[in-house]
């Protein structure tokens, strides 16, 4: 094992794979990237593109699971079960359940806390680095609840943010449209949450990152791995070409994929595909400046680049289930309880898959009994905003330093 310039494959293009790439390199790693998607064009492409420190709580909590057989019954609500994969989802949904009890959400919290203190520096440092500061907006979030009592039941949610002092502010109808005067909120509730930023092109900004490693020196395949092997010092991998490449080192960051590749060397992950869509407005008719979400539907919309991009629901479904777009078109309608005026041309739509932990928390670290394999996947709605940090703890990792945080609470030996 080369110690001074260690060779590590990074499996995996998306947000994460990119900042482990770019931050492996220029520490001096010798990095060979693979994936058989272009760099930034799968999960990472079609998100509601949020940077979101402040997003610490998990999505199980008390009382979350007995909205399971509601999930079920209703093919166009916010979170959606296929009846297909039901059985399947078993086991992860009982883990799940238990994530959700009280003493467990505030570990969870903790420990997303930890995780979340340098996103917004290690943003800085690989935006400005890779020439993409103009792909960021700092102008916080807004999120939206139709009454009184929509924002009363997500009473604990400020409750968590309080205790960790995290800031938020009710805002008054004159503050609100002051801000975004696009929004009719009638009897609703606004709140601001003004640690929130937001990418104006998500995949382009995995893509950048990326191809600044490449830039840097890292190998780029565009291929398939088929099998991955330890050997007595280092890993192999083959891919569906044929190449048969040896390193130190091997990165997991290869999201709802993951378990494919790890359970070969005798580990897997309750890891669960859990499927995100999105519209994409290219000329909308209606303006605003920052994130909106409507809290109830689970929908984000976010002014990009391109148009305004309508993002979010949470559809359980196989990892190889085709697309119900439906999803994409009742995002819309639920946008429109408080965007009425929304419409433009051309609407383009599209489906990704979000790598579930279920406790919301990443796998980051090593696998037990094989330190030549380091884990960076499963980080939910979260990898946009936790890939650049994750890049810099794997880097740590390989180059053995200390990352900045205890990386037990997310260690695959927790499961």
């Amino acid at each position: 094992m080369n110690k001074a310039q260690p060779h590590c494959i990074v499996l995996g293009a998306g947000i994460v794979g990119a900042s482990c790439a770019w931050h492996l390199r220029r520490r001096g790693a010798a990095v060979t990237v693979i994936d058989s998607e272009q760099p930034g064009q799968s999960t990472s492409y079609g998100n509601a593109g949020c940077i979101s420190p402040s997003s610490i709580a998990p999505t199980s909590y008390p009382g979350a699971f007995w909205k399971v057989p509601g999930w079920l019954l209703d093919p166009l609500g916010p979170v959606r079960i296929q009846w297909s994969h039901a059985l399947q989802l078993t086991p992860w949904l009982w883990r799940f359940w238990r994530a959700g009890k009280a003493p467990r959400v505030r570990e969870i919290c903790t420990a997303q806390h930890a995780l979340m203190q340098t996103v917004v520096a290690d943003y800085d440092e690989i935006l400005q680095a890779t020439g993409a500061s103009g792909l960021r907006s700092r102008e916080g979030m807004i999120m939206l609840y139709g009454n009184e009592r929509e924002f009363a039941a997500d009473a604990w949610h400020y409750a968590i943010r309080d205790e960790f002092g995290l800031p938020w502010q009710r805002l008054g109808k004159d503050e609100l449209r002051a801000l975004e005067p696009a929004v009719t909120l009638g009897a609703g509730i606004a709140v601001l949450d003004p640690l929130w930023q937001h990418l104006l092109a998500p995949g382009d900004v995995a893509r950048t990152i990326a191809e600044a490693a490449f830039a840097n020196g890292a190998e780029w395949l565009n291929d398939r791995v088929q099998s991955v092997h330890k050997l007595a010092q280092g890993v192999m991998v083959k891919t569906r070409s044929g190449r048969q490449i040896q390193a130190d080192y091997l990165v997991l960051a290869t999201g709802v994929w993951s378990n494919q590749l790890l359970k070969p060397l005798g580990h897997t992950v309750p890891l669960t595909p859990k499927r995100g869509y999105h519209s994409m407005v290219a000329h909308p008719s209606v303006t605003i400046h920052r994130p909106l979400m409507v809290v109830s539907e689970y929908v984000v919309m976010t002014p990009m680049r391109d148009g305004l991009r309508v993002a979010g629901t949470a559809e359980f479904a196989a990892i190889d289930a085709p697309p119900d777009y439906r999803r994409a078109d009742a995002l819309l309608q639920h946008a429109r309880r408080f965007m009425p005026g929304i419409s433009g041309e051309p609407m383009t739509q599209w489906m990704g898959q979000r790598p579930m932990t279920p406790d919301s928390l990443p796998v980051l670290g090593p696998v037990p009994g094989l330190p030549q394999v380091i884990c960076a996947f499963g980080h939910g709605h979260y990898g946009v905003t936790q890939g650049p940090t994750s890049g810099r703890i794997v880097a740590d990792l390989v180059f053995g330093q200390t990352p900045h945080l205890d990386l037990s609470p997310f260690a695959l030996e927790r499961f």
